[in-house]
């Protein structure tokens, strides 16, 4: 059967509404504990503090997790997933946020033009494996962003674009800052995942128990370079209320 990215996503999530279920299915929800702790040191070292009244939009909710790190942060942050069920699941977690059902790339977000300050993205661009689709759903999240504020994204980023699965395609940083386009500049890149979230059958690591494997290759992550699996990104909308530069590292 073909991908259908709507069907695929609401039945995954209501056979496991778990860290399982929107992270990686071939590993364990003990493994996935681990991939998250280490998702969870990316954003934290790309987000922006916020201002005063600023608002927030999670694309791709899933389980609430990263709703639940903006908040932590200090985050006002509305939610949207393309589940029906997650959104039936997240408005009961979350009954003072709004969370509404959208589809990248098929559904305009239902938002003014440049009126969020951060829009976050991780782990769900690279799961359009249509190139157009994708291609409108960037536009439509840079069209909401308002000058100053920021686009975070978790895809490989690396030097090509290549499909890995029939639901994983995984785009070049070239790709997003051609489709982004002048009025944006990419402020942060850094690793997000190493050594974690890798095909399970292959590596030195691939006989130990998911819980011990998850520990050694989050110390791994931190400890021993190599090149990413995934990257997250910052992108920034410049305009006259950005605010001042901040060094990629």
């Amino acid at each position: 059967m073909p991908y259908d990215p709507a069907r695929y996503w609401d039945e995954r999530l209501r056979g496991d509404f778990s860290l399982r279920g929107v992270g990686h299915h071939l590993y364990s929800e003990s493994y996935n504990r681990w991939l998250y702790r280490a998702k969870r040191r990316a954003l934290r070292a790309v987000l922006p503090r916020p201002q005063p009244g600023e608002r927030a939009l999670d694309v791709g909710s899933g389980t609430g997790w990263v709703l639940a790190e903006l908040a932590r942060a200090g985050w006002s942050a509305d939610g949207c997933d393309i589940s029906p069920y997650a959104v039936e699941q997240l408005r009961e977690r979350f009954p003072d946020r709004e969370v509404f059902r959208y589809q990248l790339g098929a559904d305009q977000l239902p938002r003014a033009d440049q009126s969020i300050q951060l829009v976050t993205l991780l782990d769900v661009a690279y799961h359009v494996m249509s190139d157009d689709e994708w291609r409108r759903g960037v536009r439509d999240l840079a069209r909401v962003l308002a000058p100053g504020g920021s686009l975070v994204v978790v895809d490989r980023l690396g030097s090509t674009t290549v499909s890995v699965e029939e639901h994983v395609r995984f785009r070049s940083l070239d790709s997003w800052t051609s489709v982004l386009g002048a009025p944006f500049l990419l402020r942060e890149l850094r690793p997000a995942l190493r050594w974690l979230s890798r095909d399970p059958d292959t590596g030195a690591l691939r006989r130990w128990r998911p819980r011990l494997r998850g520990a050694v290759e989050y110390a791994l992550d931190r400890a021993i370079p190599r090149e990413p699996h995934l990257r997250i990104a910052r992108f920034e909308r410049t305009g006259s209320a950005a605010g001042p530069h901040r060094e990629m590292r």
